[in-house]
């Protein structure tokens, strides 16, 4: 059963971005101008979310670029600059805190591709963990509630790789650990196998079901895999998250189209007739296809 339905970062309906910049950039123009972009996004996110709640949309997706250069090592030495003690900064941050409350929002954040938290090289994973406790006091001042990440590499091995994720995890920060969820991807990691990670460490998984679409490893009834996603998230006393997303060609077909079928919507809900879940659609056309659910399940 669907709860909240909501859409990633870009709202299309709003002509405005999210900006980013050079760094070359904060280097000419000092830390003025770098602020001037983050309260510029953190502003923009605020008014998405004032937005959404007018369109009865509870879920969201905030952009992962709201502070550009934010772990960039010289920007740390340089200008001894920390986002997260610049009363300005978390004085828009508590306001979205307070929307956030009020409103009963689900607010989440997905960090991209370069957090590997498997990878044999140390200053990858460093790297990657430093990026994680960005966005964790990201949502720990915006009142958020995921973190989504995926497993990352196989590297040739990935009984191997499955378990230098596993200790990794296990070795993280439990201010990190509370907001993180398991995503099975497209083309390495199986739904089958995040179950199987999660069963070892206590990971939430977070179902994609175009993911799994894509990369089913041979189970195409996941009906039965219902439970253990649901048994997951039992620890974090919040309801799954799942992702929803429609090929532009076909089922298979990765890219994802502007709006979701409602062959495919029919689908998950049957699929999670019995389990109470929060839906967040990855469409191109973001709110619109959001809106249009809505419509079709009377949300």
């Amino acid at each position: 059963m669907i709860n909240r339905i909501g859409y990633a970062c870009i709202n299309t309906s709003i002509k405005d971005n999210f900006k980013d910049c050079r760094l070359a950039s904060i280097y000419k123009h000092g830390i003025p101008f770098l602020k001037e972009i983050i309260l510029h996004n953190l502003n923009l996110t605020k008014e998405i979310l004032l937005w959404n709640i007018d369109k009865n949309i509870q879920m969201y997706r905030a952009s992962s670029k709201l502070i550009p250069f934010s772990t960039h090592s010289d920007i740390l030495r340089d200008f001894k600059f920390r986002w997260y003690e610049d009363t300005d900064i978390i004085k828009v941050l508590t306001e979205i805190k307070k929307i956030v409350l009020e409103n009963d929002i689900r607010l989440s954040m997905h960090p991209d591709h370069f957090t590997v938290l498997n990878s044999f090289k140390d200053d990858v994973v460093e790297k990657s963990i430093l990026n994680l406790e960005y966005h964790e006091k990201l949502l720990e001042n915006m009142c958020g509630t995921d973190l989504i990440i995926h497993t990352g590499g196989v590297y040739g091995d990935k009984t191997k790789a499955m378990k230098r994720f596993i200790a990794t995890y296990n070795n993280l920060d439990v201010n990190i650990k509370k907001y993180l969820r398991l995503e099975n991807d497209d083309v390495s990691y199986t739904l089958s196998d995040v179950i199987a990670i999660s069963k070892t460490c206590g990971v939430p998984v977070l179902l994609d079901i175009h993911h799994h679409n894509c990369n089913n490893g041979g189970i195409y009834n996941i009906k039965p895999l219902m439970n253990s996603i649901n048994d997951s998230w039992k620890q974090t006393g919040i309801i799954p998250k799942c992702h929803i997303s429609t090929g532009i060609n076909d089922y298979k077909d990765k890219r994802h189209a502007d709006y979701i079928s409602p062959a495919d919507l029919f689908s998950f809900c049957e699929l999670t007739e019995d389990i109470k879940v929060d839906l967040m659609v990855e469409a191109k056309l973001k709110e619109l296809a959001v809106l249009e659910l809505k419509g079709l399940i009377s949300i």
